[in-house]
């Protein structure tokens, strides 16, 4: 994967507890020495990254690793297992145990059907070509399943893996009751939380806040979050894990009586004022998740995928729309240069919706290729403008692409350098 991913995490092991570590892959990895051998939280995206992962695990102990823990069912973070299996082969050890949640299979069975779609959606997400057919290591499935909760047994420690529905369904996150150490795995970042974004399906903002809710509730010494350096400090433990609870429920609240009035999703965003003392918390930053994707994923817990207009229930074939309405405005040229000016006024935006109306009309005319290469310069400075990495990867995937370029092929300097977790 190239270094416009901004999920990866070059990082050596690094003690957090007597005997745990953390070490970089893809995003935090956790390394727990439970007395027969080594228990790893994720195996990594596989290649380079993950052999630098075995050799910084190798350089803080030779025990067997005798599990890993799937943290999730995303792409990239497990790409890597068939790698660790091969250590452990080379060392005459056991094959690792390979344990996630009960819906991790039901989610690797989804992404084989909707293979197309994932290269789709992640090649304009992250910037950088994932195929349509994938290598067999990928996904590999759990050996071992569980539903709630399940504990791992060691002479020097337990580990208890539970459930955490948070940014997947599959979530799993790691308590240590003995050191007091809680890996959050994705349902803890040090920043909004990462729901409503705009390629994924439904991630339930409550069932979110009920998990830190949860993590709360253990009191935890060090919280180790997916990016990101762990906490040890009491009072900022309580702060992260807080400050996006009361984010998550005043926006449910603000939602949802907006909605009763009858309001819709872009209504309510307009409307809203976000308090400062939550909203421009540190642990809130919107640099992943932004408090505008939690208010559409609120809205669609509880609304269909209808905007309220009712011209939009049964459309028209959508080059047939664009057609008619480039043909219904006549002066093509009156549109680009409202746009033009928009766009010397600041008005990033607004540009882009006006200038639509030419630019994704069928044909390649004079009027319409101008603005399709306007709203590219539209697109590209946008992206500057918006504080989350996936809008602003959306952003630039899409201008790359009215330019006829490939997608990550831009000058600008690589995500990773721009992008900062905390």
């Amino acid at each position: 994967m190239a270094g416009t991913d901004v999920l990866m995490v070059r990082r050596p092991a690094t003690a957090i507890a007597e005997a745990v570590w953390t070490v970089g892959g893809q995003g935090n990895s956790l390394v727990v020495d439970h007395g027969e051998g080594l228990v790893l939280v994720d195996a990594g995206p596989g290649g380079e990254i993950t052999d630098a992962m075995i050799a910084s695990v190798r350089e803080v102990s030779d025990k067997p690793l005798t599990h890993i823990v799937i943290s999730h069912g995303h792409m990239g973070y497990n790409f890597g297992v068939e790698q660790w299996g091969r250590d452990a082969s080379s060392r005459g050890d056991a094959r690792p145990v390979l344990v996630g949640h009960e819906r991790v299979p039901v989610r690797y069975r989804r992404y084989a059907e909707t293979a197309g779609l994932q290269a789709y959606t992640n090649t304009r997400q992250f910037r950088t070509p994932y195929p349509q057919e994938w290598p067999a290591h990928w996904f590999k499935m759990p050996d071992v399943t569980y539903r709630d909760r399940m504990r791992i047994t060691g002479t020097r420690r337990d580990l208890v893996l539970f459930a955490a529905p948070s940014e997947t369904d599959d979530a799993t996150a790691v308590w240590l009751p003995a050191d007091r150490v809680l890996y959050g795995t994705c349902a803890f970042i040090k920043s909004c939380p990462n729901a409503g974004s705009p390629y994924r399906v439904l991630r339930d903002p409550m069932q979110w806040a009920d998990t830190l809710e949860h993590f709360l509730a253990l009191r935890p010494a060090v919280l180790v979050p997916e990016f990101g350096k762990p906490l040890a400090d009491a009072a900022e433990i309580d702060e992260a894990l807080t400050i996006p609870i009361r984010a998550i429920r005043w926006l449910r609240q603000q939602v949802v009586e907006r909605m009763n009035r009858g309001m819709n999703d872009v209504e309510i965003i307009h409307d809203l004022h976000y308090p400062e003392e939550i909203f421009g918390n540190r642990f809130l930053k919107p640099t992943y998740g932004c408090p505008e994707y939690l208010v559409r994923e609120i809205w669609r817990t509880e609304n269909g995928w209808w905007d309220r207009n009712p011209t939009h229930l049964h459309p028209g074939a959508p080059n047939e729309v664009r057609s008619e309405i480039l043909a219904a405005i006549g002066d093509a040229r009156r549109v680009l240069d409202h746009a033009h000016r928009l766009e010397s006024q600041g008005q990033t935006q607004l540009a882009l919706h006006v200038i639509d109306l030419v630019a994704l009309a069928p044909g390649t005319t004079p009027e319409i290729v101008e603005a399709r290469s306007t709203k590219a310069r539209l697109l590209e400075t946008r992206s500057r403008q918006v504080s989350s990495a996936v809008s602003r990867q959306i952003l630039m995937s899409e201008a790359e692409l009215l330019q006829g370029r490939p997608i990550g092929s831009s000058d600008e300097s690589p995500a990773q350098d721009r992008f900062e977790w905390t």
